[in-house]
């Protein structure tokens, strides 16, 4: 017996050792601090963009790593345990959205594909383009490991901090106050900052507002911004927790002020994202059973009422991918695609617009926590849903059947496994979560922009006109003035639109030759180890036996046959 035991695991070992030896070589360099080429990545950021960055870089980076890492780890990776530019550029997008609810521009796909331009983009119109041109060619060459999405990530930062001092300039100047550190007062110091938000919540380009167009903002804002009072009541507050955190508080110091706009600029998306939540809840209070869809005559009525959000055309709303045409006598509007669409944008800057926060980015960052994976088995799945809670979802649940053979199909498209980065699954955890989970269209099938956009893009308005609107009220009430109890639930889960058709959201690296080789010699060394192993306790096994049944008196050799 122990002598079989020793055996199979000398051959486990050697078939181990074997198939994964070249590959434990290859990456012999540490991965969390290695560069490109055997050179420190931020050694070689140093000498592109001077060393007056690297230390705030530094700084930011072990955070980011730890905040970018369950995201990271449930990527699909190559062979050098790198992500592609559109796995980096979505962990990016990701991370942006869910500290701060930015929505970086070159990062946010806007109905593209993840892999329809580099992550470098961001830095393109910026410093110079040395940071494009420096990331560029880098993801071009190699795959980003943890350390180098995290160094991208900061670098991002640091331009984002110079663009809020380039801001807070700006304010100086519009009120022609001195920027010297040991100049201004406590008074000064507030009208600059109440004119740096007034210009970061308008996402104003500084560049061109003189002192008159300043006095236009101040004259319009309650009115074009209606939450403008409580922003700087926000604003105060997050001041006075910056003020008493240091030891030697000089609140008209221009480097205190940029510290605190710097925290305010960090927050400021959370901050807002409870206007959005508040809009959501507006809808799920008109919603059609238990859909995560408002019937466009509902939306409409409800604009009607007063709720002035409500008043996008239908033409906007399909271009969004908030419009829901499976019944074309009947449209809705969908919760989740509506909430995040960049209609509900507000604040920006020359690199992000404040938006909503995508709740389902904070689901799918569980499930990616839990399993570490690129794919994961049916059970493992419902196992994890069934026991996570959303704003709008209660646990424990069991899941619908329908919802469970809907991610058996998948997987049976994917040899038995789910990919966690694919259409077909972001599609199930709408169903699963219709309030908070985006309904995922096809890629290229809509094109969100904001409205200033669609106007300067169709020379028309983004808003339906009331007669409009009346119109299809109108038209509800006569199409159907009693529902039958089949229109009633039309709206549940079973009914949900179903596309088969699939996209993997992020490419899957191909295995180099020989690194398939490898593989293939690791599955027949696995299975050889198996065979054996099985044969020698088969043969242990029937040792023992016919030593037991010959020391049984009695026992014919047609029973030991029959047992």
């Amino acid at each position: 017996m122990t002598m079989c035991i020793n055996v199979l695991l000398f051959v486990l070992a050697a078939s181990g050792r074997t198939a994964r030896g070249s590959v434990f070589l290859e990456k012999a360099t540490d991965p969390t601090e290695a560069g490109f080429a055997g050179v420190p990545i931020l050694e070689e950021l140093e000498g592109v963009l001077g060393t007056e960055h690297r230390a705030a870089t530094e700084s930011r980076i072990k955070r980011l790593e730890e905040a970018i890492r369950p995201t990271f780890m449930a990527m699909p990776k190559g062979a050098d345990g790198g992500l592609a530019p559109d796995g980096v550029r979505y962990v990016l997008h990701r991370i942006f959205v869910d500290r701060h609810g930015w929505y970086v521009k070159g990062l946010d796909t806007v109905g593209e594909s993840w892999n329809s331009s580099s992550p470098a983009a961001i830095f393109q119109d910026h410093g110079g383009g040395e940071a494009h041109e420096f990331f560029d060619k880098r993801l071009s060459q190699h795959g980003f490991n943890l350390h180098h999405i995290a160094v991208l990530a900061a670098t991002l930062e640091i331009f984002v901090h110079a663009e809020t001092l380039d801001r807070l300039h700006a304010a100086y100047s519009l009120l022609n106050l001195s920027r010297h550190e040991d100049s201004g007062d406590e008074e000064e110091t507030a009208q600059a900052i109440d004119t740096y938000l007034l210009l970061y919540v308008l996402g104003s380009n500084t560049s061109k507002v003189t002192p008159p167009v300043l006095a236009n903002y101040w004259k319009h804002i309650d009115r074009v911004y209606p939450t403008w009072e409580a922003t700087r009541t926000w604003a105060r507050g997050v001041r006075q927790e910056v003020l008493d955190s240091e030891a030697k508080p000089a609140p008209e110091a221009f480097n205190t002020t940029v510290q605190v706009l710097e925290t305010v600029a960090d927050r400021y998306g959370r901050w807002q994202d409870q206007e959005c939540r508040d809009l959501k809840t507006l809808l799920v209070n008109l919603e059609q059973a238990s859909s995560g869809r408002v019937k466009l005559s509902t939306f409409y009525a409800s604009a009607l009422e007063g709720n002035w959000q409500f008043s996008e055309n239908i033409a906007y709303l399909r271009q969004l991918g908030a419009l829901d045409e499976s019944d074309p006598k009947a449209l809705r509007v969908i919760i989740p695609n509506y909430i995040n669409a960049p209609s509900n944008c507000v604040a920006g800057s020359n690199f992000y617009s404040v938006c909503c926060i995508d709740e389902c980015e904070g689901l799918q960052a569980h499930l990616e926590t839990h399993i570490a994976a690129p794919d994961a088995s049916v059970d493992r799945i419902i196992e994890l849903v069934s026991e996570l809670p959303s704003p709008t979802t209660t646990v424990p649940r069991t899941l619908p059947s329908q919802l469970v053979q809907r991610l058996k199909e998948i997987a049976e498209q994917h040899d038995g496994m789910v990919p966690l980065h694919s259409r077909l699954f972001a599609q199930w955890m709408h169903h699963a979560f219709p309030r908070e989970c985006s309904y995922p269209h096809m890629t290229g099938t809509t094109k969100p922009v904001t409205a200033d956009q669609w106007m300067k893009q169709t020379g028309g308005k983004a808003t339906a006109s009331k007669d409009s609107m009346q119109w299809h009220v109108d038209q509800a009430r006569q199409r159907v003035s009693v529902e039958t109890p089949a229109d009633a639930d039309a709206g549940d889960l079973g009914e949900l639109p179903w596309s088969s058709e699939e996209e993997l959201t992020i490419s899957r690296p191909a295995l180099p030759e020989p690194q398939r080789h490898e593989d293939s010699l690791w599955k027949a060394g696995r299975g050889l180890a198996f065979f054996v192993a099985v044969m020698s306790i088969s043969l242990m096994l029937f040792r023992t036996f016919m030593k037991v049944t010959d020391a049984v008196p009695g026992v014919s050799e047609k029973q030991k046959l029959f047992v």
